[in-house]
């Protein structure tokens, strides 16, 4: 008995031992497989956002792949847009929208390291999403993201505004099949002459500067007419100059109508800003007091402000006129 035990230990070490040695040895240095990455530019010298108000804005860009050993090689390249939007929460919170990624087209990939040009339009943007839609959690459902009554902002005449942000991305298909999309943040962020994405938004050109004629109608009744000129004193930001006048004048004309043509002017920091068509005031008058807009219509060539401040009865209107022949944009409060 102890023999046969003996040699069924025999039996045991030899079995472990082939077993072993037919394993293979253990590599500190494993052969990673090759992924080929990419460079992403916009065009020198061209646009980088759309322009609010034009769905004609485009944006001009190339794309190249590069496989760093030579034994990927990419056949074709697709374009991916990644939309998010921001907006308020019913308890007036900042909160991010996101409406999802849509595919933007595909390109022929060409010889690595060579740069293939694209451009895409707003309104291509508009086209992948046209039929988005979300719940802003202010107690008025899910709907349409481009008819949203809660954004006058958005509309036939602009797609997207500047609380809109996008990110341009890219997939590879290579020649064995295999499909690349994702790569290490070294890649992406820390890799000299390679990145993952392009990002773009809305900005918006104001075109409010230039001189203008006025009918002022202050709190009191009494109106006053003459010039006016929107002095551009930053961007999107104006001081309202009346008749020539050497300081700005944010009761727009309706102090000299009450108070008399020597009257002190508001003054302080105030300021009159537009971003993108939203008119509003920021700062404070001489004597602490706040503005705000009560009503502003455009009808065509002639602008209608209604104003007034935390002093009562202090308030009033004014009628501004174009005599360019051009209408106003579409400028709301």
């Amino acid at each position: 008995m102890k023999i046969l035990k003996f040699y069924n230990y025999i039996l045991i070490f030899s079995v472990l031992f082939i077993v072993a040695g037919c394993e293979k040895p253990y590599d500190p240095y494993p052969a990673f497989e090759s992924v080929p990455h990419g460079l992403g530019k916009y065009k020198t010298g061209t646009p980088t956002s759309f322009f609010f108000g034009n769905n004609d804005s485009k944006l001009e860009g190339n794309l190249q792949w590069i496989s760093t050993d030579g034994k990927v090689t990419v056949n074709e390249m697709d374009l991916y847009v990644t939309w998010t939007e921001g907006y308020l929460d019913q308890d007036g919170l900042p909160k991010t929208a996101s409406h999802g990624k849509k595919k933007l087209r595909t390109l022929a990939a060409g010889a690595a390291r060579t740069p293939q040009d694209f451009a895409w339009t707003a309104t291509d943007i508009y086209n992948l999403f046209k039929g988005a839609t979300f719940d802003y959690k202010d107690g008025a459902g899910t709907r349409d993201v481009f008819n949203n009554p809660k954004d006058p902002a958005r509309g036939a005449s602009s797609y997207f505004t500047s609380n809109d942000k996008f990110v341009l991305t890219w997939g590879f298909k290579g020649s064995d099949g295999r499909y690349f999309d994702s790569w290490s943040g070294g890649i992406c962020s820390n890799s000299v002459g390679a990145n993952c994405q392009l990002a773009f938004n809305v900005v918006c050109i104001s075109e409010l500067a230039g001189t203008y004629d006025y009918r002022a109608i202050g709190w009191c009744g009494t109106e006053k007419t003459g010039t006016m000129e929107f002095k551009s004193t930053g961007t999107g930001v104006y001081a309202p100059i009346l008749d020539g006048g050497a300081e700005p004048d944010f009761s727009f004309g309706a102090y000299a109508a009450c108070y008399g043509p020597t009257a002190t002017l508001p003054g302080g920091d105030l300021k009159l800003n537009d971003a993108c068509n939203k008119l509003s005031f920021s700062g404070k008058s001489r004597w602490g007091e706040t503005y705000e807009f009560r009503e502003i219509r455009v009808n065509g060539g002639e602008l209608y402000i209604s104003w007034k401040n935390d002093y009562d009865p202090e308030a009033g209107e004014i009628y501004i006129t174009r005599k360019d022949g051009k209408n106003w944009p579409a400028l709301r409060k």
